[in-house]
């Protein structure tokens, strides 16, 4: 121990006392100097050796807002498009879904409805339309499910072409938000409300005034995204950007493919297992076996309750099977380049129907199914095992 006598005055204790104050100075300095560069978010800046921390990956978000709903908020940054690096059920393009490589899409926040239109929902609407002093027209009535009967009301309306399916929109937005609010309109006068479903020139030339906060048909590439949508999740899902959405050989909320001739199983599974996995969430009628298309068993005769299956990972029901849905979009090819809010093809003869139906083989049931051939759906197709969902933007 160092022990200072400060009671002599000599030159050479006066010396020593200084050295002592410099060196305990020094000692201060350097834990001082530990401190601040061991912890760079200090107040007082960032340390010498510090670097800003990555930004975490923009995935989206979703939400169930309780009105039968789901607000879906995609990546700002887009979906950036890529080539599948595994089998698809054809080599045609159809197969691939609207985010492909070479094509950037970037979706406005939506929101969609977490089940198909039940038959109870179009009829109150529709009985509401077609009084005199509404002044709607329709060209279908609308069909409770695939065959009309039973008690279950909850079963996805049918038998409904894609004119009814706008006009009837405009009625549901009139009918709960005021006209002013109604998203389909005339092509050459932006004031005039789309009421007729056989006004057919009108209604094949709508325009969708996508300012409004009415009720309308989604557009295939939000009805795709939230077919899709895993955020983080990377179990049966490949990378777009930084958002992970479902294989496009699979359904919608499915873990496992869709099994098809030519496909090799994945270790540990079985033809079998595949088809109950499509079954926890879809309504379909025939899948693979290993060496044909067999019906289920027992087998689909007719379209189920909404609900009835397991949902997607955003809350949403029968993306894939009991009927097909109705787009807004004109099916034609899908572009590369960057695209916003994307509404399909300019014109063109068919609209676009997404998501499989109760009686078709499973492999319309894949979330990267495209249908628009003739005359399957034109505008005016009508059919058992077809209908539509619901979106607005918020």
């Amino acid at each position: 121990m160092i022990k200072l006598n400060l009671n002599k005055s000599s030159a050479a204790s006066s010396g020593r006392l200084c050295a002592l104050k410099r060196a305990a100075a020094l000692i201060i300095a350097a834990i001082l100097a530990l401190v601040f560069t061991g912890c760079p978010n200090n107040a007082g800046g960032s340390g010498s050796g510090s670097a800003t921390p990555p930004a975490p990956p923009d995935v989206g978000s979703f939400e169930d807002t309780g009105d039968g709903f789901i607000k879906i908020i995609p990546p700002a940054n887009g979906i950036a498009g890529v080539a599948p690096d595994y089998a698809l059920h054809g080599s045609e393009d159809w197969w691939k879904g609207v985010f492909i490589d070479g094509r950037k899409v970037k979706l406005s926040p939506y929101k969609l409805g977490n089940t198909e239109v039940t038959y109870k929902l179009w009829k109150d609407v529709y009985d509401w339309a077609v009084k005199a002093e509404n002044g709607y027209k329709f060209a279908n009535a609308g069909q409770k499910g695939s065959n009309g009967t039973g008690n279950d009301e909850e079963q996805p309306v049918t038998e409904v072409s894609w004119r009814d399916c706008i006009v009837w929109c405009n009625a549901y937005t009139e009918k709960e938000k005021g006209i002013g609010e109604c998203v389909y309109r005339k092509k050459d006068n932006h004031t005039v409300v789309l009421k007729d479903a056989t006004a057919t020139a009108d209604c094949d030339a709508a325009y969708a005034d996508m300012s409004k906060k009415g009720f309308r048909l989604p557009t295939e590439a939000e009805w795709e995204y939230a077919a899709r949508w895993q955020g983080s999740n990377t179990e049966n899902a490949a990378q777009y950007g930084d958002v992970w959405l479902t294989k496009l050989n699979s359904a919608s909320g499915a873990k496992k493919p869709i099994g098809f001739s030519g496909f090799a199983l994945p270790a540990g599974e079985t033809w079998e297992t595949l088809r109950d996995e499509l079954t926890r969430v879809a309504v379909y009628g025939k899948w693979w076996n290993g060496t044909d298309w067999y019906d289920k068993t027992p087998a689909t005769t007719k379209t189920a309750a909404v609900k009835s299956k397991d949902p997607n990972a955003l809350g949403l029901y029968d993306m894939s099977g009991n009927v097909m849905e109705w787009c807004f979009d004109w099916y034609g090819s899908i572009g590369a380049g960057e695209v916003i809010d994307p509404q399909g093809a300019a014109s063109g003869t068919d609209r676009v129907l997404r998501g499989g139906g109760w009686f078709d083989y499973a492999n319309y049931c894949t979330v990267g199914g495209r249908d628009g051939s003739s005359p399957g759906s034109s505008p005016d197709f009508r059919y058992n095992n077809l209908g539509f969902r619901l979106a607005w933007c918020p």
